[in-house]
């Protein structure tokens, strides 16, 4: 008989986003990353914590939530608003003053998606301990 371990995960429903709050949940994304030692991964994994929720802040103010959830081979964070707009990820031109922040995750990562909800949207990114380009669906 084979034991698996739950998967770790951490997450939460953000009712007041501003700077402070971003600011806290990439320290949440460490501490987590640390505790589930993948430290390795942390860098990147902030930087995205703090784009998406720098575009809700933007584009898509309201509630939202965050998920960080382990995988089998690294980590898949995830943050849905409500709001029904897609971002669209495409390579900024070079006199672009912003739109940069997915594209450049798209880069770092192994795998970022957006899925359209019934009212809004989840957009979440994939990071694994190699880029190894490993197959594992990510879906939160």
């Amino acid at each position: 008989m084979s034991v698996t371990s739950p998967v770790r995960r951490y997450h939460t429903v953000l009712t007041d986003l501003g700077p402070e709050a971003l600011a806290a949940m990439r320290e949440v994304t460490r501490i987590h990353l640390r505790l589930w030692s993948m430290e390795e991964l942390t860098s990147t994994a902030e930087l995205g914590v703090s784009e998406l929720l720098t575009n809700v802040l933007v584009h898509a103010p309201g509630n939202c939530e965050l998920l960080v959830r382990e995988t089998p081979d690294g980590v898949v964070v995830g943050v849905t608003d409500f709001d029904d707009a897609i971002p669209v990820v495409k390579e900024p031109t070079e006199d672009q003053i912003g739109g940069r922040g997915l594209f450049l995750l798209s880069q770092l990562a192994d795998e970022l998606e957006v899925h359209q909800l019934t009212r809004g949207k989840q957009v979440w990114f994939r990071l694994s301990h190699t880029s190894s380009g490993a197959s594992e669906e990510g879906r939160c």
